[in-house]
C-alpha cells in the first residue's frame, strides 16, 4: 500500500529558470546599489567557485552556503565593504532567498496536490533551495528534505532514506515523482521506491530513458499513474 509521495521541486513542480533569472537579478541591483566598486556577476566567479570548492567539496552541493561564501568574496574586493562583508552577505542571501522562492506553478500542479494530499503523506525532497515556507504549494505537504540538511544530493541515497525514516515506511510503500531520469527516477528506483518520470516541458531530455514504473507529460496525470502503481 502506497503511503507516502515524494516530489521533487525545481522543473517539476514549477520551471527553474524564472525563479533564478529573478533571483539574480534582484541580487545585482542590490550589490551594486551598495557601491559602484561592486562587480557581479564577478568576472573570476569561476576561479572563486573552484577555490571554495577545493576547501570544502560540501559546496559543490550546499547551494545556499556556496553562494553565500561567494558574495563574501565578491563584496570583500571593495575596500569600504570590507568591515561589513559578513552582515551585508547575509542581507543578500535573504533577498536572493526571497525571490528564488516567486515561482510560478506548472498548471494544475495546486489541484493534484490537493488531490493527492487528501490521500496520502507527501514530501518534498530537493538538491535546490527553494523554500516552501514561502510558497502556496507548501500546504500540501508533510515534510521537506533538501540535500543540505541531510549532508549529500541527490542522486545519493541519504534524502530518500531520510524520508522513509521520517514517515516511517518501507520503499515499496513509497512513490518518487521527479523531472530527473539520473537524479530522480534512477536513483529512487534503486532504492526499491516506485517511480514516476515527470516528462515536464522544462526536463532534460536523456539519451536513454531512466528505468521507471509510471511516466507523464502532464501533471494531472499524475493521480492516474499512482492509481496504476497502487496495482503493483
Amino acid at each position: 500500500m502506497i503511503k507516502l509521495i515524494g516530489f521533487d521541486l525545481d522543473n517539476t513542480l514549477w520551471p527553474v529558470k524564472p525563479a533564478i533569472i529573478g533571483a539574480e537579478q534582484r541580487l545585482s541591483d542590490f550589490l551594486h546599489s551598495l557601491h559602484q566598486d561592486v562587480r557581479y556577476p564577478h568576472p573570476d566567479s569561476k576561479a572563486y567557485r573552484e577555490t571554495l570548492i577545493e576547501a570544502d567539496p560540501s559546496l559543490a552541493f550546499r547551494l545556499t552556503a556556496f553562494r553565500r561564501a561567494l558574495l563574501i568574496n565578491v563584496l570583500s574586493d571593495v575596500p569600504e565593504l570590507q568591515d561589513q562583508v559578513e552582515a551585508l552577505a547575509d542581507q543578500a542571501m535573504d533577498l536572493f532567498l526571497d525571490a528564488r522562492s516567486q515561482v510560478q506553478p506548472y498548471p494544475s500542479a495546486d489541484r493534484v496536490l490537493t488531490a493527492l494530499s487528501a490521500r496520502f503523506s507527501l514530501c518534498a525532497l530537493t538538491n535546490g533551495n527553494a523554500d516552501l515556507s514561502k510558497i502556496a504549494l507548501g500546504r500540501h505537504f508533510a515534510f521537506t528534505r533538501s540535500a543540505e540538511d541531510v549532508g549529500a544530493p541527490k542522486p545519493e541515497p541519504a534524502l530518500f532514506l531520510e524520508a522513509l525514516k521520517t514517515a516511517k515506511c518501507q520503499p515499496s510503500e513509497m512513490v518518487y515523482v521527479g523531472d530527473d531520469p539520473a537524479l530522480d527516477v534512477e536513483a529512487a528506483r534503486s532504492l526499491g521506491i516506485f517511480t514516476v518520470w515527470f516528462q515536464s516541458p522544462d526536463a532534460k531530455k536523456p539519451e536513454v530513458e531512466p528505468n521507471y514504473h509510471a511516466t507523464i507529460h502532464h501533471l494531472e496525470d499524475l493521480p492516474i499513474a499512482i492509481e496504476r502503481i497502487e496495482q503493483y
